[in-house]
C-alpha cells in the first residue's frame, strides 16, 4: 500500500495546476509525508519510481527552491533511508535505495553541468549536500565488512560525478571533496570513501588526492588504539588499480601523497615476504627519500614513515642477510639517506649559485622537522664511519670521522640558536642516544622514535614508530 501511495504523490507532485492552487491538498499532502511509513517502500518499488523521476522530471528539479519542489525532494531522500524511521523498525533495502537516490542526483547534477545550466558554485554546494547525506547514512547491518561496502557503494555513486565533469569544474569539485574530507570524514567514515576513490575516480590525479585526504582525516581522529591497528583497515581499503599503479605513484610523488605511498610500500612487503622483495623496496624507497621534498610542515611528518621503514629494512637485510647480500648495497642506500636527511636538514636550500655561497632560499620546513633530520643524519654518520664500513654491533667506545664530529658539533651548537632554543631537550637527549657506544645502527629505529614521542606526540599516523 506504501508504494503505491508514494507513486501516487510522485506522480501528482509533478502537476503544476495541482500544487499552485490555494490551500492545495496535495502540498499540505506532501508537507505531512515525514510521518508516513516509507521505511515500507521496498528496493524494486523505489527503483521503478525513480526511474519515472528520471524522464519525468527535469533535471533542475534538484535547484528549485519552490516548496513543491523542495518537498519532493524531501519525499524520495526519506523514501530511500536517509530520514529517520520509526524506532525499532528495519528499513527495507535501505542501501540500495540510497544508493538510487544519490545515483538520480549525480544524474540531474552531471546534465545540468554538461548543458552549462548550473554554476560552478552551485554545483559544488549540491555535491556537498550529498556529501553530508551519505556522512549521517546509517545502514542497517551490523558487520563492518557490510557497513563499509554499504557506505562505499554511495560514495562510489557520488564520485562519478567527477569524472563526467570537465576539467577546471573537475578540479573544483576534488578541491571539494579533499577539503570536506578534511573537516567532516572523521574515523571510519573515511574508509570507505578510500575505496571507492581507488574503483571509481577516472583521474589518478584525483585518486591520489583523495586517498591522501582520507587517510590523514582517519588519523587525525585519532583512530589508532595501539601502534598496529589503525594502519590494518587502510591496508584493506587502499586497492591500486594495478593498470595504473606507475601513473599513481608519479602523481603520489608530484603531489606529496607521502601516506599513500608508505601504504603501498606495507601492502608490497606484505605480498611477498622475502629478502629480494625487500631489497628491492628498500632501493624504491631511497629513490622516492631523495626525489621529493615536502610543501611544508603540514607534509614533512610523513616523511618519517618512510624514513623509518628504510631503517627497519636495512636492519633486517643485515640481521638475514648481510654477508649473503653484501654491505655494499646497504652502505650506499645508508649514505644516500644520510646525504638527504642532511639536505633536508639545512635551514636554506644548498643548491644553485646562491646556494652554495649560503644564499639560498630559506627553507618552509619547520625547525622541529630539521632537528630530526640532522639528529639522524648525525647518526648514521657515527654509525658508517667509513663509505665500507657499518657499526652493525654495539661497542665499548666510537671512532668518529671528521663529518661525525661536525655533525655533533653543529647539534650541541643548535640550542644556543634562538630558533632551536626550545628543542634543547630532545637534542640532549638525541646527543646522548647517538655518542653512547651501546647503541649500534640497528638502533636508528629507536632514536627516530625517541624524538618523534617529544616532537610529533600529536600524529597520530606516527604512532606506528612510537
Amino acid at each position: 500500500m506504501v508504494p503505491y501511495l508514494f507513486y501516487m504523490m510522485v506522480f501528482l507532485a509533478k502537476e503544476d495546476h495541482l500544487l499552485s492552487k490555494p490551500d492545495s491538498p496535495l502540498l499540505s499532502l506532501l508537507g505531512q509525508s515525514t510521518s508516513l511509513p516509507w521505511h515500507f517502500v521496498d528496493s524494486p518499488s523505489y527503483q521503478n519510481i525513480m526511474g519515472y523521476v528520471s524522464t519525468h522530471y527535469p533535471p533542475s528539479l534538484i535547484l528549485c527552491r519552490d516548496s513543491a519542489s523542495q518537498l519532493i525532494l524531501k519525499l524520495l531522500k526519506m523514501a530511500a533511508g536517509f530520514g529517520p524511521a520509526p524506532e525499532g523498525t528495519p528499513h527495507r533495502d535501505m542501501t540500495l535505495k540510497c544508493q538510487a537516490f544519490i545515483h538520480l542526483a549525480v544524474q540531474f547534477l552531471t546534465a545540468l553541468d554538461q548543458s552549462g545550466s548550473i554554476s560552478t558554485a552551485s554545483l559544488e554546494s549540491e555535491v556537498e549536500k550529498l556529501l553530508e547525506c551519505v556522512m549521517v547514512f546509517n545502514p542497517p547491518e551490523t558487520d563492518l565488512q557490510q557497513r563499509h561496502m554499504a557506505s562505499c557503494s554511495l560514495f562510489a555513486e557520488l564520485l562519478t560525478v567527477l569524472n563526467s565533469a570537465g576539467v577546471p569544474v573537475a578540479e573544483g569539485l576534488g578541491a571539494l571533496l579533499q577539503g570536506w574530507v578534511g573537516l567532516r570524514a572523521r574515523g571510519p567514515l573515511a574508509l570507505p570513501l578510500l575505496t571507492a576513490a581507488c574503483r571509481c575516480l577516472a583521474s589518478v590525479r584525483h585518486m591520489t588526492r583523495t586517498t591522501e585526504a582520507c587517510i590523514q582525516a582517519y588519523f587525525s581522529d585519532g583512530g589508532c588504539v595501539d601502534q598496529y591497528s589503525g594502519w590494518g583497515p587502510i591496508l584493506v581499503s587502499l586497492q591500486v588499480p594495478e593498470l595504473t599503479v606507475e601513473d599513481f605513484i608519479r602523481e603520489s610523488l608530484e603531489l606529496g601523497s607521502f601516506l599513500t605511498l608508505f601504504v603501498y610500500v606495507l601492502q608490497k612487503l606484505n605480498q611477498e615476504q622475502t629478502l629480494v622483495n625487500e631489497k628491492k623496496t628498500l632501493v624504491l624507497l631511497n629513490t622516492w627519500i631523495s626525489q621529493v621534498f615536502p610543501s611544508g610542515p603540514a607534509d614533512e611528518a610523513k616523511l618519517f614513515l618512510w624514513w623509518h621503514k628504510a631503517l627497519q629494512l636495512v636492519g633486517v637485510q643485515v640481521e638475514q642477510g648481510g654477508d649473503a647480500c653484501g654491505l655494499e648495497p646497504l652502505l650506499l642506500a645508508l649514505l644516500s639517506l644520510q646525504t638527504r636527511l642532511a639536505q633536508l636538514g639545512e635551514e636554506r636550500f644548498n643548491s644553485g649559485i646562491l646556494g652554495a655561497i649560503g644564499l639560498g632560499r630559506k627553507s618552509p620546513l619547520s625547525g622541529r622537522f630539521r632537528v630530526v633530520s640532522r639528529c639522524l643524519s648525525a647518526f648514521l654518520l657515527v654509525q658508517v664511519p667509513s663509505e665500507n664500513q657499518l657499526r652493525i654491533q654495539p661497542g665499548t667506545n666510537l671512532q668518529l670521522s671528521v663529518k661525525a664530529q661536525q655533525a655533533l658539533a653543529t647539534l650541541d651548537s643548535m640550542p644556543s640558536s634562538k630558533q632551536y632554543s626550545e628543542f634543547q631537550e630532545p637534542l640532549a637527549q638525541a646527543c646522548q642516544f647517538i655518542r653512547y657506544p651501546g647503541h649500534c645502527l640497528l638502533d636508528g629505529t629507536r632514536l627516530l622514535a625517541l624524538l618523534l614521542n617529544s616532537l610529533y606526540a600529536e600524529l597520530h599516523y606516527l604512532d606506528i614508530i612510537r
